[in-house]
């Protein structure tokens, strides 16, 4: 494989000791192109690249070197040049911290990222150091009473009480149709038949569509089946419970055990049979 080295250097110097120290010279995959710098990019009409345009600093000719691939290099000149007296910098221009950490010479500054490391650089040091001088900056804030933390206020959750208007209304266990989470809990520990649950909602309009279909249904099977409607703005706790995420849903209770779910609207037929097979 060919590979092509671009080093911009002022003057024609193939003595350079950087270059020669490297091997680079006397590598045979590499092309040394001095006082050259990459003008753009160039494509097939494809969309696929298929050069590079080159410019030559002290001439200022231009050519296309024909290439499928790049790789940039970011160089290593940190740009901290408005800190400079500021901020203690290292000879480099690299910001100094206090070892294993992201504070700096002045109090209450953090650096993070490149800026501050010289040798790992991309490699590892920008996502860890971020998240080292966010933590810094948070726990000198809060030292420092310069921030206040908020917490959402606590609230104590009420337990919903039976109320007396369905004591009132009279559960009577041999009637097939009931509403709300009393007649559910009746049901649930004293019901030998199949207990059919409509999970609904004022909003929900597929729940007035499933409604009447639901109501056929169950007088069909009025002596097999028992049917609790549920509106899971008035008993919340019933839904979450239930794990309902979303109405209208049905759900199928016996012995104690739910046995099976339908969300939706589905067709009369469906919720027959599966009626049929456990009643």
């Amino acid at each position: 494989m060919r590979v092509m080295f671009i080093y911009l250097f002022e003057g024609t110097n193939y003595e350079h000791p950087k270059l020669c120290r490297t091997g680079v010279l006397n590598n045979p995959n590499i092309t040394v192109h001095f006082n050259t710098e990459a003008v753009d990019v160039v494509g097939n009409t494809k969309g696929q690249m298929s050069g590079i345009q080159l410019r030559r600093i002290d001439t200022g000719e231009e050519k296309v070197l024909e290439v499928k691939g790049l790789f940039y290099g970011i160089g290593h000149t940190p740009n901290s040049q408005l800190l400079q007296g500021q901020i203690e910098l290292d000879s480099s221009g690299y910001i100094l911290v206090d070892e294993g950490t992201a504070k700096t010479s002045v109090d209450g500054v953090f650096a993070a990222g490149d800026v501050q490391d010289h040798e790992w650089r991309q490699a590892v040091t920008a996502a860890g150091s971020g998240c080292i001088a966010a933590l810094s900056v948070e726990r000198y804030l809060v030292s420092n009473d310069l921030l206040v933390e908020f917490h959402q206020p606590v609230r104590e959750e009420k337990k919903k009480e039976i109320e007396g208007k369905d004591v009132e209304m009279g559960f009577d266990i041999t009637h097939t149709k009931h509403k709300g989470q009393y007649a559910l809990r009746k049901l649930y520990h004293g019901s030998p038949r199949l207990i059919l649950v409509l999970y609904t909602s004022p909003t929900c309009g597929p729940c007035r569509t499933l409604k009447p279909i639901l109501n056929k249904v169950i007088d069909e099977y009025d002596e097999y089946v028992h049917f609790v409607e549920i509106d899971i703005e008035e008993d919340p706790e019933i839904a979450e419970a239930a794990g309902i995420m979303g109405t209208p849903c049905v759900q199928f209770f016996k012995n104690k055990e739910m046995i099976r779910t339908f969300s939706g609207v589905k067709m009369k037929k469906e919720y027959r049979e599966f009626i049929e097979s456990n009643k």
